[in-house]
């Protein structure tokens, strides 16, 4: 189906017939538009776009990869953006005008609605990795001294302008958060009695300043749909909704595997700039390459003699790394998963890496087992394979231990710094086991054979 509406799509652009683009798409979401619109051209989406109605563009265009969208935003005119923005919430149209430059958001920020662009002003001071860089400033509020059919008539006017709400908060005479009333409750309440009497306590509450990858745990812990943000007099200021957190959990887990793989940001195979591809993925490929080239000379240098005497030694030698290399991704997946969960901290170091060191001990066991058998099985004789399976059985389980202490102790080490523990722990686990996996397999073959 797809496909054929590509070809559609295609052929409107083609006869410059775009009046049925959006004849063309009635069918399909957002994100289904999305997904199609990646396979066109940045100039030809902005076409497409600017040939369906502002409500239904506004919410593809926040459903497109990053890279396109900021440089489709560079494409469309600022009315064709204002069209946009206008339709969209306080937090998407913040995350939509942060990406544009300067005099472009500037532009478009003096020709909002004077209230709409006051709101996003706000949002743009805090950063968009924190509560306040997600949250949005619609909701409903209420006072605790207000009379529940007043409270009804009030959220009645505003209706329009919150487009989801499930909670109403609660505030005092002094605009303090003091609770909130879920709208189940509300309906069911008596009209002529006081909000206060119905209210319940809040849960949990945030400041703008805190980390969204915080504010996702809070959501998992405590089972949320919204979430309050308020100042340091607990002033409300805003909310954070289910919807935001699954984007904040969605770019977080994209974010720590991209780190994992040494990308440094994401990259779009075919939109995003050779310059940008190759500047987030080059620096750690640098690192990695140092390191097996420091190995390499280490083995010329010291054991190059070990493996001309026998050549079992060098065709193992990837089996030992490689195994090795695997504990430790393994162990530093976990790790940072656990991290970024909130189930461990660094007040825990030594526990997770005795942890780690022991279940890598019977992991580079195991292996090392099989992988000894093997090469006594190919050597064919008793005493020299008796030598080569000792070498390969320690030198594996050696390998596993250490590179399951790096792979468990790198992302801690990061984590206590402040640090995303993520960050290049892939490329640096594999470069820190090849180099003592190497150096260890045939240090213990000269001493062995």
């Amino acid at each position: 189906m797809n496909l054929e509406i590509h070809e559609k799509l295609l052929k409107a652009i083609k006869e410059n017939t775009l009046s049925n683009v959006q004849n063309i798409l009635k069918d399909l979401n957002p994100t289904d538009i999305s997904n199609l619109l990646v396979r066109f051209s940045e100039e030809e989406i902005c076409q497409i776009l600017s040939s369906i109605d502002s409500n239904i563009s506004s919410e593809i265009i926040l459903e497109l990869p990053e890279d396109i969208r900021t440089n489709i935003l560079k494409v469309l005119d600022n009315k064709s953006i204002l069209n946009v923005i206008e339709e969209l919430e306080s937090d998407d149209a913040t995350d939509l005008i942060s990406d544009l430059d300067e005099e472009k958001s500037k532009e478009i920020l003096e020709n909002m609605n004077p209230q709409d662009s006051s709101e996003v002003q706000t949002l743009l001071q805090y950063a968009e990795d924190t509560a306040g860089g997600i949250m949005q400033t619609e909701l409903v509020e209420v006072k605790d001294s207000s009379i529940i059919k007043d409270a009804i008539n009030w959220i009645r006017l505003i209706a329009n302008d919150v487009p989801d709400f499930y909670l109403i908060y609660v505030t005092n005479e002094n605009d303090k958060l003091v609770g909130f009333i879920s709208l189940r409750n509300l309906i069911l309440a008596d009209p002529g009695s006081k909000v206060s009497s119905i209210m319940e306590d809040i849960e949990v509450s945030v400041s703008p300043d805190l980390d969204q990858e915080e504010v996702s745990i809070i959501f998992a812990n405590y089972n949320i749909v919204s979430l309050p943000v308020v100042d340091e007099n607990n002033k409300l200021l805003g909310r954070i909704t289910s919807d935001d957190i699954i984007d904040v959990i969605t770019e977080e887990a994209e974010e720590d595997i991209y780190s994992l793989a040494g990308i440094g940001e994401y990259n779009h195979p075919i939109y995003s700039s050779f310059l940008s591809k190759t500047k987030s993925r080059l620096p750690w490929l640098l690192v990695t390459l140092i390191g097996e080239i420091i190995i390499a000379f280490i083995i010329w240098a010291n054991f190059s003699g070990t493996l001309q005497n026998f050549i079992l030694l060098a065709a193992f030698m990837p089996a030992v790394m490689a195994t090795g290399g695997s504990v430790g991704i393994q162990t530093s997946a976990i790790v940072i998963r656990a991290l970024g969960m909130g189930t461990i901290n660094t007040s825990q170091a030594m526990k997770v890496i005795f942890s780690e060191l022991k279940l890598s001990l019977v992991l580079g066991a195991i292996c090392g087992l099989i992988a000894g058998l093997s090469g006594f099985y190919i050597n064919g004789t008793t005493n020299e394979g008796i030598k080569f399976f000792s070498v390969i059985f320690y030198s594996l389980s050696l390998a596993s231990v250490i590179s399951a202490i790096f792979g468990a102790a790198f992302p801690l080490m990061l984590n206590k710094f402040k640090m995303d523990p993520a960050n290049g722990s892939g490329p640096f686990v594999t470069m820190a086991n090849d180099m003592f996996s190497a150096i260890s397999y045939l240090f213990i073959a000269l001493m062995i054979i």
